[in-house]
This record gives C-alpha cells, structure tokens and sequence, in this order.
C-alpha cells in the first residue's frame, strides 16, 4: 500500500501543490564533497506527502466517478476520459457499466472502450468482443481496435469483420488477417479482392495474400492484374512474385500492354522471369511493345521449362 500511495505522491503533489519539500540548491550540492551521499530526505516528510497527495487523489477520483451519473453527456465522456487517463484499474469497474450497449450512446460506448483499454481490460474482454456486433460502426471500429491494442484479438475477431457492411472496419479486419497470416484467411482475402468495391480494401487483399503464400490463390491474383485500380495491379503483380508463381509471366506481359503501374508491373516480370526485357514505361507505344513482344518470344520457348520447375 505505502509503495502505491508512494507513486500517486510523485504525480499529484506537483499537480496540487500540497506540499513542498525542501531542495539543497544547485551551488551547495556542486560543493559537497564527491563521496558524500545523495541528499537525503526525511522518510517521514515523504510519507506524510504521499498521505496529503493519496487524500487528494482519492478526492479526485471519487468526483470523477461521481460525474458518470451526470445528465449531461458531455460531462460523462469528459469524466471517463480523465478516468481513461490515471491509468488506475481501480476505475475499471466504474468503467465497465459505460460498456453496456443497452444504455448507452455510441459517443460514451466509445469513450469508455479507449479508458478502460489504458488500464487493463482482461475483465472486458467479453464486453468488448459483444461491442464487434453492434449497430454502429463507429462502435465496431473501436472494439476492434481496443481488442487489438491490448493484444486480445484473435482470428475470429478479425474474420467475423471481415465482411463488415463498414469498409473502414472490412478494411481494417483484412488487412490484420493478412499481417498476422493467418491461413484459414485465404478464401476470404481472395474473395475481397475479386468483388470488394473500394480499391483500398482489394490493395490490402492482395498484400494480405502474398503474405500468406498460399499458391492455391495464385489465379485470383493473376485475374487481379487487370484490375482498373493501379494500385491493385502492383500489389497483385508483388504478390506473385513472393509466390513465384511464374504461370503469371505471360499475363503480366499482357498486362503491360495497357501501361497501367507499369513500372511495378515491368520489376515484377524482371524478378520473376529473371530477365529483363527492356520494357520502358516512359518509352512510346512501339518501343514498349517491342519489349513486350520480346517477353513473348522467350516465353514461347522457356514456358515449358519453367512450368515443370
């Protein structure tokens, strides 16, 4: 107890000014002799701090839970946040009745889920975790990231998202699932860069699934090429590569023909062909299909080689 009482003196005694103690001045302390030991304080005036400092900490946290009852909304939000901000556990149980979806708006679910994930939110994990299903997604958006920020999401979490109606949220799931590789991910990163609608979303699916290496999605990383969004097409063509999957050297050649992320596309093809066909995207339209034609000729005639590999 004195060692926890010792901590808050530290904080609030310079905060509320109780009490000062008495400091040697910089001369004097220069002059002591070397071997002279640290000043030393009277173990009495730091214990009779800390009892002023722990009475004024407990002062203030007992108004500020006071506060979680006020009418006023913005009162509340304002409270759980200097609540959020002691980092104390102690306010978690004061916090957690903020987390009833029930009873609360979405703007004090979310203030409470950021305070109570500064203190430790072992005891509401599974109020977090029910938060994931609610009707607001900015709630959803939270949960999600409070769950991630105190390292209790798991695969569920994110795969349970991933089809959220919310693409922030669907954005974010899949990119986690593609970060943290989580195999079983596979279909779901494949089917979102083949139909989700913000190219963000599909960037982030084919990043997501050259990390996994799975080369059983190889196909539709190879379809994704011809993406209308440049972006898309880079991150598949890399995405490739890391599988090295070299039946998509003749589509990435096609690909090139239309100059989108060209310049991705073409440092692509070198790794992955291991040649470099001299295709310029800077270049005009006949130079930049006489590499490509080149491309095509040696495919013809290493193809077979390289797909028995």
């Amino acid at each position: 107890m004195t060692s926890l009482i010792l901590i808050r003196a530290a904080g609030i005694l310079a905060l509320a000014g109780c009490l000062t103690l008495p400091l040697r001045a910089a001369d004097e302390a220069a002059a002591a002799p070397a071997g002279d030991a640290a000043t030393h304080i009277d173990d009495d005036h730091i214990l009779a701090a800390a009892r002023v400092a722990d009475l004024f900490y407990q002062q203030h946290f007992e108004r500020l839970v006071d506060l979680l009852g006020d009418k006023d909304q913005g009162t509340v939000i304002d409270a759980i946040r200097a609540l959020g901000a002691l980092h104390d556990p102690a306010a978690t149980p004061y916090l957690m009745p903020k987390m009833q979806a029930s009873t609360n708006s979405p703007e004090v679910l979310c203030a409470a889920m950021q305070a109570i994930s500064s203190q430790g939110a072992e005891n509401a994990l599974p109020m977090l975790r029910a938060l994931l299903k609610n009707n607001d997604a900015t709630v959803r958006v939270t949960a999600l990231n409070v769950l991630t920020r105190v390292k209790a999401v798991d695969a569920n979490d994110y795969k349970s998202r991933s089809d959220d109606v919310s693409a922030p949220l669907r954005a974010s799931a899949r990119t986690d699932l593609g970060t943290l590789a989580i195999a079983e991910a596979a279909p779901i990163l494949a089917k979102g860069l083949a139909s989700d609608h913000p190219a963000h979303i599909r960037r982030m699916c084919a990043i997501g699934l050259g990390n996994l290496g799975d080369k059983t999605q190889a196909q539709v990383l190879t379809d994704a090429l011809s993406d209308g969004d440049d972006g898309v097409r880079r991150y598949a063509a890399e995405a490739l590569v890391k599988l090295d999957y070299k039946p998509a050297i003749p589509v990435l050649l096609m690909a090139l023909e239309a100059n989108v992320a060209g310049a991705h596309l073409a440092r692509c093809l070198t790794i992955l062909s291991g040649q470099n066909f001299g295709f310029d995207p800077r270049a005009d339209q006949l130079k930049r299909q006489a590499a490509i034609e080149r491309g095509f000729a040696w495919w013809g005639v290493n193809a077979k080689d390289l797909l028995l590999k």
